[in-house]
């Protein structure tokens, strides 16, 4: 076994307007490609998202054609299976997409959904010695429904043809992994029924590193995005009889840099500490993408602030491709720095708040994780829609436990009154 999944490649893709940014995600893909070529892998999975437009242009054609074509010229035996992703689909009336175009052209293999040999979905599938290569597009919300129905027909098909290393590529976003809830999102416990009959789930849709359980991967975009993945773990996986490797090839450089202003009178002492900060800073390789956040509470107005100064004083110091400065404002005391978080998923970083909370009131510091256990599952529950009584039944039983273990042999003890459940859940909503 010896292949490589990778995904979200964008390619054609002008981050911030820049011809160097629409070169650089060629290169990722390039860098991909060589990479499989010089350790001679038997195939590439591509699991969505090839490009970042459906309608593309000429030049973005050209780069995937340069690229795959040198492939093919290279490594006549690397194959490289596609699927869609939701930036891959054909526009309504031009009926055929750019992906069904390279596979015509015999450049790679797009998988797609088909009814064929008694299976509605996944008559369309690759049959190697080492594997079996299943793919389904990108079907938004529809997802769920349809995964018990993917994994029975993966095991008709399996138990016909012979059990065999099975390979799934599907596009879409795991619920917990990114900092904020996205619509569409899968959990976890919807694609058990997949682990039956799939060895090695192929995922693509987020930017950033992922895997679980030891099956289901997801490797990110190999370039990177948006400024907010800066530090996150992303590439393209290896996979070998030995295991799975993530490897992070080089790109293009970024460096994003937060300052608090917080305790900043004015803005003559801002651009001070601005200098000060960015003197601290190690130098950046050549042409960086650089972004400063200046947050907290502003002690005047914003209107006398010299962004452009700002500004220069980047260009000076990192002589960057590209560079911006924001102004963050927040009066929150609960607000986590950017390091604080780093690489944590949602579920992680609201465990940290809701503890956070807690430790700041003093009648409960005994009793964090017990607290944090119950407002994750009422928040649960809130959001699957339970009844308010059930709710406060929970929380009930929560305080509860807690007052008789710090009132052992009372036993006239009381739940909470109703003004302490309320003050716990508008905790939990300001986290």
């Amino acid at each position: 076994m010896n292949f490589i999944h990778a995904s979200d490649f964008h390619l054609g893709y002008a981050q911030y307007g820049l011809f160097e940014r629409f070169r650089d995600y060629a290169r990722a893909f390039n860098s991909v490609v060589q990479y499989a070529i010089d350790h001679r892998a038997e195939f590439i999975l591509i699991s969505g998202d090839l490009f970042h437009k459906r309608n593309i242009n000429a030049p973005t054609y050209e780069q995937a054609y340069r690229v795959l074509s040198e492939l093919k010229a290279k490594s006549p035996d690397t194959q490289v299976y596609a699927i869609e992703g939701n930036h891959d689909f054909p526009f309504h009336q031009d009926g055929r997409g750019w992906l069904e175009v390279l596979s015509s052209q015999g450049l790679l293999r797009l998988i797609r959904l088909k009814e064929a040999n008694g299976v509605k979905l996944m008559g369309d599938f690759v049959e190697l010695d080492s594997a079996r290569i299943f793919g389904v597009r990108y079907l938004g919300s529809n997802t769920v429904s349809v995964i018990p129905q993917i994994a029975e027909e993966i095991k008709k098909i399996n138990a016909a043809c012979g059990e065999k290393y099975t390979i799934l590529m599907m596009h879409f976003g795991m619920a917990g992994q990114m900092r904020q809830e996205i619509p569409g999102e899968i959990h976890y416990n919807s694609l058990l029924p997949l682990k039956e009959a799939v060895n090695y789930l192929a995922l693509g849709h987020y930017h950033m590193n992922y895997e679980l359980d030891g099956w289901v991967f997801n490797p990110g975009s190999v370039e990177m995005m948006a400024m907010n993945e800066y530090d996150l773990p992303k590439g393209f996986y290896h996979v070998r009889d030995s295991g799975t490797k993530l490897v992070t090839p080089v790109t293009r450089p970024v460096r994003r840099i937060k300052l608090d202003i917080s305790s900043i009178a004015t803005p003559g002492e801002l651009y001070a500490n601005v200098s000060s900060r960015l003197d601290r800073e190690p130098p950046a390789p050549s042409d960086p993408l650089v972004e400063l956040l200046l947050y907290g509470n502003m002690n005047f107005p914003k209107s006398e602030v010299s962004l452009d100064r700002i500004k220069d004083m980047l260009s000076e110091k990192f002589k960057p491709l590209w560079k911006d400065v924001k102004i963050l404002g927040s009066s929150s005391q609960y607000m986590l720095n950017e390091g604080d978080v780093r690489g944590l998923t949602r579920e992680e970083i609201e465990l940290r708040v809701f503890s956070d909370r807690i430790k700041l009131d003093g009648r409960y510091r005994d009793h964090v994780e017990e607290m944090v256990k119950t407002m994750v599952e009422v928040k649960r529950m809130a959001a699957a829609g339970v009844e308010e009584s059930a709710i406060q039944k929970e929380l009930r039983w929560c305080f509860e436990k807690i007052k008789s273990s710090q009132d052992t042999g009372k036993t006239d003890e009381k739940a909470p009154p109703q003004n302490t459940q309320k003050t716990l859940l508008s905790r939990m909503e300001d986290a």
